[in-house]
């Protein structure tokens, strides 16, 4: 009867481990999930960022293309001025 009760008593102890182990390996889960959350937003928000700097590099080019075009008609002017 004895060995019985022993046995039951080290049965609940693992039973009570197991579920102390499970607990803190959800703890660590939910941390993991948080943290790429918090990945996630930052990411989103990069992405932002970037697509904000390509359409500034779109109107940077457009306006240097222009410009381009302008000095060009500069020079061509000058040189049948100087004709």
């Amino acid at each position: 009867m004895e060995v019985k009760q022993t046995y039951l008593e080290q049965l609940n102890s693992n039973f009570d481990l197991g579920i102390k182990l499970v607990q803190k390996k959800i703890r660590k889960l939910e941390a993991y999930e948080r943290y790429i959350s918090h990945l996630e937003k930052n990411l989103q928000s990069y992405d932002e960022e970037v697509n904000q700097l390509k359409d500034k590099c779109k109107v940077i080019l457009s306006e240097l293309k222009k410009y381009q075009n302008h000095l060009e008609l500069k020079e061509e002017a000058l040189v049948i001025h100087d004709n």
